[in-house]
């Protein structure tokens, strides 16, 4: 059976404000890596490349409907707000110095570290605004799990009526990924296409185009069948993507396109899991669904 209320529109807007501090602490990560190179001075400002661990997750609790999960990202979102401040600290107090006793490569020193400590700063107001909406997030999903529950206390046993609320929301989910991811896919294709045939190993990356055609066909119709065939090919592409990753690590990115073909892959890996877990979920709750109707009536 499925009793889980569906999303409010305030629960919607709260879901995409995480998405908009996540994608601005992931976008500041990227500036930082672009930037980092031009400057000399040691600096503490690599530890903001933690948020590449902790925002894809902030992400995947905005699409997901889990209160333990948001739970988890609160307590990760708030740990952030301490590391940023330490950095934004560590940098202020350079500065100070600085300023307080000037030496001949203060002037360079105070460019640098006012860069950092305002790069750190803007992650501390995302950090906190993310963290708000989260707690937000958790409010709520926990009103959901309790009005979950007390619909399946009130329930009518001798008259079960399945309904596929959950799932039809679930199925939107993963269309609206696959037709996200499509797009992206083509450009992946455009940049290591070229690569494939020298590597057989973009060949399997690159099956990814298929898969999400292949997604965006059978979205509106799933059944175990489908789901279980695209829940498969996602756990199989994950591992490839996972292997190109770890495979590229090491590997010098001297061009844009490597840059951009090696942060796709990783977005793979981290949507592929993200898809896992909303195919598992509507597969578990389409097995009750298929129990509990009523059977056909044969003439």
């Amino acid at each position: 059976m499925d009793f889980r209320p569906v999303d409010s529109p305030k629960i919607i807007n709260t879901r995409n404000l995480i998405r908009v501090f996540a994608l601005t602490n992931l976008f500041l990560v990227l500036v930082y890596n672009a930037i980092e190179g031009s400057f000399s001075g040691a600096h503490m400002s690599w530890v903001h490349q933690l948020h590449l661990i902790l925002q894809p997750i902030a992400i995947f609790v905005s699409i997901a409907d889990s209160s333990i999960f948001t739970n988890v990202c609160l307590i990760l979102s708030v740990s952030a707000v301490v590391f940023d401040s330490l950095v934004l600290y560590l940098n202020i107090v350079s500065i100070s110095r600085c300023i307080s006793e000037p030496t001949a490569s203060c002037f360079e020193l105070i460019g640098e570290k006012s860069v950092w400590a305002l790069i750190a700063f803007i992650h501390i107001l995302s950090d906190f605004m993310l963290s708000a909406r989260l707690f937000s997030l958790l409010r709520s999903l926990k009103r959901k799990d309790y009005d979950e529950k007390n619909a399946i206390n009130e329930q009518d046993t001798s008259n079960p009526m399945p309904v596929l609320v959950t799932i039809k929301v679930y199925c939107a989910k993963l269309r609206i990924i696959h037709c996200f991811l499509l797009p992206i896919g083509f450009i992946y294709v455009f940049f290591m296409l070229g690569k494939a045939w020298s590597n057989m190993l973009w060949f399997g990356a690159l099956l990814h185009v298929f898969l999400d055609i292949y997604g965006i066909s059978v979205s509106r119709v799933h059944d175990l069948w489908s789901l279980g065939i695209l829940g498969a090919l996602h756990l199989i592409l994950a591992s490839v993507n996972v292997f190109v990753v770890v495979y590229r690590i090491p590997e010098i990115k001297e061009t844009i396109s490597d840059e951009l073909s090696f942060y796709i892959s990783v977005l793979y890996v981290f949507v592929d899991l993200l898809m896992v877990y909303f195919i598992a979920s509507s597969f578990i709750l389409l097995q009750k669904y298929e129990r509990l109707k009523p059977p056909s009536k044969t003439l």
